[in-house]
């Protein structure tokens, strides 16, 4: 079981960990944004794969992705396959309204630690990060 006040304790000493949320829907991308900065973690928000992939490829302190599955341009799948390519290997955490099981296998075999649907719990998304980040039960 995650303390869920021991995480938020640990992420706001670790003010160095940053998280990337990537969706297109501004709701989605702000619900989860203030969902994990409540844990302390520093937050890179952006709204496109693209985009997402750019700053990853110039930034190696960035420990979790959460992605959306569906977005316009560059996809949740797509942005894994592009980062893996670049030799980019940290947890994603894909999220969708879409619970389709053609894209949680794919992206399972890709190596995503986790696939969340939509809407968003916010228990469920603070437990999958706080495990994804490292700071599960300490």
């Amino acid at each position: 079981m995650i303390n869920i006040t021991q995480v938020k304790a640990k992420g706001m000493k670790e003010q160095n960990i940053k998280v990337m949320v990537v969706d297109d829907e501004e709701d989605s991308l702000e619900l989860v944004r203030n969902t994990v900065r409540s844990l302390g973690f520093n937050v890179i928000a952006v709204s496109s794969g693209k985009e997402a992939l750019s700053i990853l490829k110039k930034s190696s302190d960035i420990k979790v992705v959460l992605a959306d599955l569906v977005m316009s341009g560059m996809n949740g799948i797509e942005l894994v396959k592009e980062a893996r390519k670049e030799g980019i290997n940290l947890n994603f955490i894909i999220m969708t309204a879409y619970g389709e099981m053609e894209s949680y296998i794919e992206a399972m075999n890709l190596g995503v630690v986790d696939y969340i649907s939509k809407p968003i719990n916010s228990e469920q998304l603070i437990s999958l990060v706080s495990k994804a980040t490292g700071y599960e039960g300490k």
